[in-house]
This record gives structure tokens, C-alpha cells and sequence, in this order.
């Protein structure tokens, strides 16, 4: 999303004009995340994707008549089954894509949009697909940026509250009483943040899948030859030093992942420890059963309530057999997945990893 928002802004400030092509409604199977994006430049080029195939084509040829235009568009697109074959898809459903000129009027909002990103805040978009100019609203409602005459406050407040509170974007239809128009409400949340604690064979490739599929990566070493940027060219961040001196350094809140794959069970279990004091999303712990009942036993002993314990998944990562670092570090990335798109998550058993 960074990426998209940072083309935006910086394409306008250049004075240069974009197409952007935001999915805003869906249902059935869809073949692209549920906030996909797509920019057309100037130049031709597209950065990001609405769904690849037959669909991206045709909004390609959308996105050029809105910059010829300035017109916005809304193009609803269906893929059933039948059509699915004949153009290559697999995949069913339909999807609603909203399509709009980026002009250099409209810099201030994305570089707002950008800056607030960087800042980690929880705000939602509200922006009118007739034509209204986006607002911006964080989790406390109070408006950030006001890009010019658009919905009316007190109610783009209130749907912006409900879309951050779900996590999930929606469009609002015309009622004739708070909007004239349709308007499309849409979460910004904090990018996901991952610390992964031992720098070694594991924690390099969970690393490197883990940048690639968008969260942002840290590792953490005690040793310093092993969490640099030479080592680990995917990380975002590098800590060196004692786990329990860097856990004051870390910015850690609800939409942090802490991972415990350090080289002994001693650092792991400090690692699980300090987590279970903060308000990360996830904690995970490499290793066996039997290590696991180990550490939770001295934890225990010290103090650590056994309910704090069901906040860690131990061993970490989905059941698929995974025999060496590179395997591993799929089974792990996997479960992150599944836990960042909140599907439930079955505690393991002693057939687990």
C-alpha cells in the first residue's frame, strides 16, 4: 500500500497526472487482496495490480480514458465460471473497481496519506464516487485532512468509525439525507510489523518471505555479525544486544509479530517472556513440544500466568512437514498469513512441527 500511496505523491508533485484504480466492492471468488490498487502513469507504466488477466486489460483501457477524461468511472466487473474458462481465470465472482484522475490538486491528500502511514496511525479515506473530495478520519474521529467540499463531517465520522472498527472497507449508498452520492469508506491501518528475534539460518528466511509478502521486518541478535544489513539485505531494522535490553527500544502495539528463533532455549525464553508483557498481535516460538513444556514449566515458576502462555503459538508455523531453514520459514510465513487475515487458528498438537 506504502508503495502505491508514495507513486501517488510523488508523480503529482512532479506535475505529472495518474489513474487510479481502487477495488471497492466484491463478492464470490476474486483473484486480488480485498484493498487492491492499481496507478496508471503518464507514461504508460502501471504500478501495483487490480487482479492481473482479463480484468487488469480492461481496466487498463479504463484508467486510460479517465486520464483523457478526468471523468471518474466505475466498472463492475463479473467472473463466472463459464467466462472464467474462456479467458484464462480461475477463479468466480464480481467485483466493483472505482477509477479516478490523480491530479496535482490532489497531492496534499496522498502525501498526507503517506506521512500518516509512516506514522504507524489507524485513519480511514472517505471520498464520494460522484465527485466529493476525500477526508480523512482517525480512530478518535476527529478529521486529519479535509481535501475540499465533500460529505458531511458528522456522518463521514460515523461510517469512518464503523469501517475502522471492523478493519474493513465498504460503500455507503445514497440515502438523499447525509450524502447525495454513493461514497466509499476506507481503513488505513499500521503495516504489520515483524521482530524476529536470533538472526540465524531461520530467521533469514522467514525474513525474506516475510518483507515480501508486506510486513515490515527487524531481526534482533545479540550478536552484531548477525543482524546487519549485509546478512539480512530484506530488513527493515537491526538491534544488537542483550533481548532483555531491547525490548525497552522497540516499538511494539497491536499490529507487531514477535518471533522467538534464536539459537537456545534460554533466549527463547526470555524472548517469550518480555513479549508476553506487551501488546503485540502475535508471539510465536520455534522448536518441539517437549521444549515448549520446559520452558512453559519455568515460566510458570516465575510467575507467568498459564492463560498469558495461550497468547504463544508454539511450535510456530502450519503442519506441512518442513525439513530444513528455507521449508521452515514457509510454514511459519503461512501461519502469519493466516493469522494477519484472521482466519482462527487450531492450536497444534504433539504431531505439530
Amino acid at each position: 500500500m506504502i508503495n502505491i500511496i508514495s507513486t501517488l505523491s510523488e508523480e503529482v508533485e512532479n506535475g505529472r497526472d495518474t489513474a487510479l484504480a481502487s477495488l471497492i466492492w466484491s463478492t464470490g471468488s476474486i483473484p486480488m487482496s480485498e484493498q487492491a490498487k492499481l496507478v496508471l502513469l503518464e507514461s504508460g507504466e502501471m504500478v501495483g495490480t487490480i487482479g492481473g488477466g482479463c480484468l487488469e486489460a480492461d481496466i487498463y483501457e479504463c484508467c486510460r480514458s479517465v486520464l483523457k477524461t478526468g471523468q471518474s468511472e466505475r466498472f463492475n466487473y463479473t467472473m463466472t465460471e463459464k467466462q472464467a474458462g474462456e479467458d484464462g481465470l480461475n477463479c468466480g465472482g464480481s467485483v466493483e473497481i472505482f477509477i479516478e484522475k490523480v491530479s496535482t490538486g490532489t497531492v496534499n491528500v496522498f502525501s498526507a496519506i503517506k506521512s500518516l502511514l509512516k506514522q504507524r496511525s489507524k485513519f480511514c479515506s472517505v471520498v464520494g464516487l460522484n465527485g466529493s473530495k476525500r477526508i480523512l478520519i482517525d480512530d478518535g474521529g476527529r478529521i486529519l485532512y479535509n481535501e475540499g467540499p465533500s460529505i458531511e463531517s458528522s456522518h463521514a465520522i460515523e461510517i469512518a468509525k464503523k469501517s475502522l472498527m471492523k478493519r474493513k472497507g465498504f460503500i455507503y449508498k445514497n440515502d438523499n439525507v447525509h450524502c447525495s452520492e454513493d461514497i466509499f469508506v476506507e481503513p488505513y491501518l499500521p503495516q504489520p510489523k515483524l521482530y524476529i528475534f536470533g538472526g540465524g539460518h531461520v530467521g533469514a528466511e522467514v525474513a525474506k518471505l516475510a518483507k515480501n509478502v508486506g510486513f515490515r521486518v527487524a531481526i534482533l541478535d545479540d550478536r552484531p555479525h548477525f543482524a546487519n544489513q549485509i546478512r539480512h539485505p530484506y530488513c527493515d531494522e537491526y538491534y544488537t544486544g542483550e533481548i532483555i535490553d531491547l525490548f525497552p527500544q522497540l516499538l511494539i502495539d497491536d499490529y507487531t509479530y514477535i518471533l522467538a528463533v534464536t539459537r537456545g532455549h534460554q533466549h527463547d525464553e526470555l524472548v517469550v517472556e518480555q513479549a508476553l508483557q506487551t501488546p503485540a498481535f502475535f508471539i510465536g516460538m520455534l522448536g518441539s513440544e517437549r521444549k515448549k513444556k520446559i520452558l512453559w514449566e519455568k515460566l510458570l515458576d516465575r510467575g507467568v500466568e498459564e492463560e498469558s502462555l495461550l497468547r504463544v503459538s508454539s511450535p510456530v508455523g502450519l503442519n506441512v512437514g518442513a525439513d530444513n531453514p528455507e521449508e521452515i520459514a514457509v510454514s511459519i510465513l503461512a501461519e502469519l498469513i493466516k493469522v494477519r487475515r484472521g482466519i482462527k487458528r487450531e492450536w497444534k498438537t504433539k504431531k505439530g512441527l
